[in-house]
């Protein structure tokens, strides 16, 4: 008696040892095979089907949606089905990428191999020729069919089994492709869209939001399995193109957001590392041509969350500053993070998989393309209006200092010539108009000379003392600030009918029409006095002047008199600066 409960308890056990049979009807097209298998996890991945037949006491039942592969080894699947439709052509298909699938019917009391799929079988050599690992079977009408099912995988992936009746799989796998083919003919459309206007306004914004966008296509069209189906099905996909479209979009990306945000400028530290992980998903890239494996696919993921967590950072420093644009592109790449998180999490959690779960990715990426496209387009208006907006102000500006130049001058043409007669910093005339003005006086010179009757002109050549150490020390633009304010100060202390000049660095030259040696000397020492006395403690300026005059000397024309008050200036130089000294008499022409 005792012996008989044994065996009864051992049956009893032995009862959930074998997969409960799956029914298959006419009512009903596609079956979740999840709750009729059971699985075996071989970790070394070298038994064979009867090998693992025989350890079906070890196998255990699913105990949700989806099943978990381990990193290394392999997982087998145990189930039956017993086909009471009248339909003989099904189609099993795991909803998830692997390396491989490898499918076996129990025939005769034997297990045959009945095909492969997955990842390292090019498309060419599947008989099923889909994106993701799938058999047809020929289920025999009211038999049953005893199936098992060996998946591997480098790295961590699920498996959710799906059974559909080969029309209803054909249907939903064509309807899968339209739409898959309707994004990314709206990705390229964008890309090219950009490309147009980048050559239209040479904006380099649009030219590296393209090449991101273009980078970010290819990776998706990889991921997605297209580009191993339509551009080398030839070839198994392997991770050599996840690594180059994958470093080109983190590369792309970053580079992207810099000139975007101007990080260079606002935040050189986080630019600096932004283009130290720029520089490794170059290298990154690169390495694929010698190896690619799972750890490139373990240190490109590890880069891009690196990418993505800096981007992030300065999206959200901008956001401090109230930049809305910031807030849109943060907004396109969370949505792009959420559906990148969707896929990581089926990969990794078993739980049910959709459809759009399935392709959560390339949806978040559509999602990022279309905020990041909007929030370009409206920084470019943006700059657009502000670039309007500086030069209304530039436009202003110069035109109040052409009036002014035209009020004291008193000649034609305002702004055109405010350009060629005049110093651009300074406001005064420069080195070619005084040679215009040179041959003018001249020929007046020679006019109005009869006899004793000779036309009085008077030249101060003044030279600024330490500017040249103001200007290394303090910069250019402390330095630009002293010429400008000499130049107000020779305004100030002329008279309205005398010319100023500019010639050069921190030279400028003063001509009095009708000035006597002795006026011309008082006006030139109240300038001198002026620099002196307005220059600011640290820069200690002055002014040494050459002063000469055709008073005293005859046949003296105006390049000349400019030749005596230079002559005069360097005396003063060396006799201690800040100073003024005059012509030599003795000297005739």
């Amino acid at each position: 008696m005792r012996r008989v409960f044994s065996l009864l308890v051992l049956v009893f056990l032995s009862l959930p040892l074998f997969s409960q049979t799956l029914e298959l009807d006419t009512e009903q097209a596609s079956y979740d095979l999840s709750s009729s298998m059971k699985y075996f996890s071989d970790p070394s991945g070298e038994l064979s089907a009867t090998e693992v037949h025989k350890r079906l006491n070890t196998f255990r039942p699913f105990d949700s949606a989806s099943l978990q592969i381990p990193r290394d080894g392999a997982v087998w699947l145990y189930f039956t089905l017993h086909n009471k439709s009248r339909n003989t052509n099904w189609i099993i298909e795991n909803a998830m990428n692997v390396e491989l699938m490898e499918l076996y019917l129990r025939k005769e009391g034997a297990w045959s191999s009945e095909g492969q799929s997955g990842n390292m079988i090019p498309f060419s050599e599947r008989k099923t020729a889909t994106r993701t690992p799938a058999f047809e079977l020929a289920l025999q009408s009211q038999r049953k069919h005893e199936v098992l099912i060996k998946v591997f995988d480098y790295q961590s992936s699920c498996i959710q089994l799906t059974l559909k009746d080969s029309s209803r799989f054909r249907k939903d796998y064509h309807r899968e492709t339209l739409l898959l083919g309707l994004a990314f003919g709206f990705f390229a459309a964008f890309i090219v869209y950009n490309l147009i206007v980048f050559f239209l306004n040479r904006e380099r914004s649009y030219l590296l939001y393209s090449l991101y966008m273009a980078a970010f296509f290819l990776n998706q069209f990889a991921q997605e399995r297209l580009f191993a189906q339509y551009i080398q099905p030839e070839q198994p996909y392997g991770f050599f193109w996840f690594i180059i479209f994958g470093s080109a979009t983190a590369a792309f990306g970053l580079d992207f957001f810099r000139h975007f945000i101007g990080t260079r400028s606002k935040m050189p530290r986080l630019d600096f590392s932004m283009r130290i992980l720029r520089t490794l998903a170059v290298l990154l890239g690169v390495s694929a041509f010698f190896y690619s494996g799972p750890i490139s696919a373990d240190l490109l993921n590890i880069l891009s969350i690196a990418a993505m967590g800096l981007i992030f950072t300065v999206l959200a420093l901008r956001i401090l500053k109230r930049d809305l644009l910031a807030l849109l592109c943060l907004t396109g790449s969370l949505l792009y993070l959420a559906g990148t998180a969707a896929e990581i999490v089926i990969t990794l959690v078993p739980v049910p998989v959709t459809s759009f779960a399935l392709h959560a990715q390339l949806y978040g990426a559509l999602a990022q393309v279309l905020f990041i496209g909007f929030a370009v387009g409206a920084n470019t208006y943006r700059l657009r209006q502000e670039n309007e907006r500086i030069q209304l102000e530039f436009t202003e500006k110069l035109e109040d200092m052409v009036a002014k130049r035209t009020q004291q001058l008193n000649e034609a043409n305002r702004k055109l010539t405010e350009h060629a007669v005049t110093d651009p910093l300074t406001g005064l005339f420069n080195r070619g108009e005084l040679d215009r003005r040179s041959e003018e006086f001249d020929t007046y010179f020679a006019r109005k000379t009869e006899g004793d009757v000779r036309y009085v002109i008077s030249a101060a050549y003044i030279d600024l003392d330490n500017f040249k150490y103001c200007n290394d020390t303090f910069g250019h633009h402390y330095g630009d600030e002293i010429l400008i304010k000499t130049a107000d100060i020779l305004r100030k202390r002329t008279r309205g009918y005398d010319l100023l000049f500019r010639l050069g660095g921190d030279e400028f030259l003063v001509l009095m029409p009708e000035t006597t040696l002795q006026e011309a000397s008082g006006i030139v020492e109240r300038i001198r006095r002026a620099i002196e006395s307005e220059a600011d403690d640290k820069a200690k300026i002055s002014a040494s002047i050459g002063l000469a005059s055709t008073e005293k000397m005859t046949n003296l024309n105006v390049e000349q008199l400019i030749r005596e008050a230079d002559t005069a200036l360097l005396y003063s130089k060396r006799e201690g600066k800040n100073r003024i000294r005059f012509q030599n008499y003795s000297k005739t022409y």
